[in-house]
């Protein structure tokens, strides 16, 4: 017997070194539980790294805050101490989708979480002008499990790559 109102648990999306030149610098994006047919929460992106690169990506984040679009918003980046930066990702899109198409779970949660990540990275690319890592990691748990570890080339995910070194190497 199937529950009248299946639940996606919670989810969480590691991303350990998406920067170039930078290996002690990640990301976590948190989804938390909710019936699979509401509208997607916000999804929270807590960032850690050494202090001097999380001054310069907290200030470059504040660009992604500014960006239109029909589809998504960031909130402005904070500052929780001098190594961790918090943003969240916001959908705008009021339909939500459901499984009642026939889509099978692992697809439906495949669908949800690729875009935040990837829109991430590739806001960060394009918008920032951030130069990402040339193969971007990812594991993925829920209800703290791993479900998967995957590896991706960064021209699967954007193109062009940004030009920008979270170091000050390049402006």
């Amino acid at each position: 017997m199937r529950p009248s109102n299946p639940q996606l648990g919670e989810m969480t999306i590691k991303v350990p070194a998406p920067f170039a030149g930078i290996s002690d610098l990640g990301f976590t994006a948190q989804y938390r539980a909710q019936p699979f047919n509401e509208p997607q929460r916000d999804v929270p992106f807590l960032i850690e790294g050494p202090q001097p690169p999380m001054r310069r990506l907290a200030e470059l984040l504040q660009l992604l805050s500014g960006t239109e679009s029909p589809a998504y918003e960031w909130s402005d980046p904070v500052m929780l101490s001098d190594e961790v930066v918090v943003l969240a990702f916001r959908d705008r899109i009021a339909k939500p989708a459901t499984l009642s198409d026939g889509a099978r779970a692992p697809e439906y949660v495949m669908n949800l979480v690729c875009p935040v990540v990837f829109r991430f990275l590739r806001d960060c690319a394009m918008i920032a002008h951030l130069r990402l890592s040339e193969v971007i990691e990812m594991r993925v748990s829920a209800d703290r499990k791993s479900v998967a570890d995957l590896t991706m080339p960064l021209g699967d995910i954007v193109q062009p790559n940004g030009e920008r070194l979270l170091w000050g190497l390049s402006a």
